[in-house]
């Protein structure tokens, strides 16, 4: 009985790529949500060049921009992708869901 080393690599590679892709794939997310709320005047770049809370002119609820929208829609899409991904990696893992 020998070990079949080529379906071993197979596993480590495609593990190794699916790990980088649910990170990718969430941390762009995080980045579309992030400008999303600074192109929405959530947040601010200083003087000095540090982020922080807007202090002034904070547009209302209803003067949403539509770029504002389409980044928090991308970013929503980049969220269920990478949940969608590691639920199917879970469903390949787990014997009783086949």
């Amino acid at each position: 009985m020998g070990i079949d080393w080529l379906a071993f690599l197979t596993v480590a590679v495609v593990a190794v790529v699916s790990a980088c892709f649910v990170v990718l794939v969430y941390s762009i997310g995080l980045r579309l949500w992030s400008a999303a709320d600074t192109r929405a005047g959530k947040y601010t770049v200083k003087d000095d060049g540090t982020v922080g809370p807007a202090t002034a002119g904070f547009p209302q609820p209803g003067a949403v921009q539509p770029a504002v929208r389409a980044f928090r829609a991308l970013a929503v899409a980049c969220f269920a992708v990478s949940g969608a991904a590691v639920l199917y990696g879970i469903y390949l893992i787990v014997p009783q869901f086949h």
